[in-house]
């Protein structure tokens, strides 16, 4: 094993939230020394201060990874890829979908073939949601790995296998059904919410965290949870049923907001936090 190797495989693999929510999206994947941007759905100023909430620098980037074109997905990534030097990485399809100008550095993947920057490791992987080729994906440094799995309306076998492996997970729980059914939305964006190509409920999102079994994971953050048809604790209480029923160790738990970074989950970190008794 190279030097190289050796201090990439010392290097600890951490996830960490900077907003989530339909009013934009964004996380970082770091070893410290280097990271990635997972979407960029809010503004390259907002990107940067909440990195910097979190103990991150910005100039740590080294690309950023779009999982889909929806705008809460996308809305910052022209002026942040710009900014700080960045390329992109999109499916092919979702870049012809939804082409940025040519100052933009498009680099295109296929889901399903597994590339590197920067020395992490990235399998995007196909999920079911109603834009074009969307993807979750699982990144990883020596052997550690964390898994993005938002905006998905149905659980595949796909999707339990990527994020089997993985120690840190950050997964969509966005609505609660009979919020939802009795909430002010129209009844078409009801219907697409609930359809398989939609938002995964508390009552899916559990089911897959129940079907991921006693593996690897240690964490599971809670994502995109909706503002008008969820509330925290409802998706708490799904989450700690799930890993009640199918995890034999501790996971810890942590919900994600819309206006500020989470906290900062390390594969292998210690844990103390007041939802972290599942």
């Amino acid at each position: 094993m190279s030097a190289t190797n050796f201090d990439l495989f010392r290097q600890r693999l951490s996830l960490v939230s900077l907003a989530s929510g339909s009013g934009g999206n964004a996380s970082v994947v770091t070893r410290g020394d280097a990271a990635l941007l997972i979407d960029c759905g809010i503004s390259c100023k907002r990107v940067r201060q909440r990195m910097a909430q979190a103990g991150l620098s910005a100039d740590s980037l080294k690309g950023i990874l779009v999982t889909h074109e929806h705008s809460d997905h996308v809305a910052g990534v022209r002026v942040t890829a710009k900014r700080l030097g960045l390329p992109v990485y999109m499916a092919r399809a979702a870049a012809e979908a939804h082409p940025f100008p040519p100052e933009v550095d498009v680099r295109l993947f296929e889901p399903g073939e597994v590339f590197s920057v920067a020395g992490f490791e990235v399998d995007p992987y196909c999920i079911p949601h109603d834009t074009v080729d969307p993807v979750g994906f699982v990144v990883s440094l020596g052997g550690q790995r964390v898994g993005i799995c938002t905006d998905l309306g149905s659980v595949t076998r796909l999707v339990i296998d990527k994020l089997r492996q993985c120690s840190v997970v950050l997964m969509e729980f966005n609505h609660d059904v009979d919020l939802l059914l009795d909430g002010p939305y129209p009844w078409s964006l009801k219907q697409r919410v609930r359809s398989r190509h939609g938002h995964l409920s508390n009552e899916q999102a559990g089911a897959l965290l129940a079907a991921l079994g006693d593996g690897p994971l240690e964490s599971v953050l809670l994502a995109h949870l909706s503002e008008k048809n969820n509330r925290p604790d409802l998706a708490l209480a799904a989450a700690r049923g799930a890993l009640e029923s199918a995890h034999k160790k501790p996971i810890r738990i942590e919900i994600l907001a819309q206006d500020g970074p989470g906290p900062l989950v390390t594969v292998g970190g210690d844990f103390n936090s007041d939802t972290a008794s599942c």
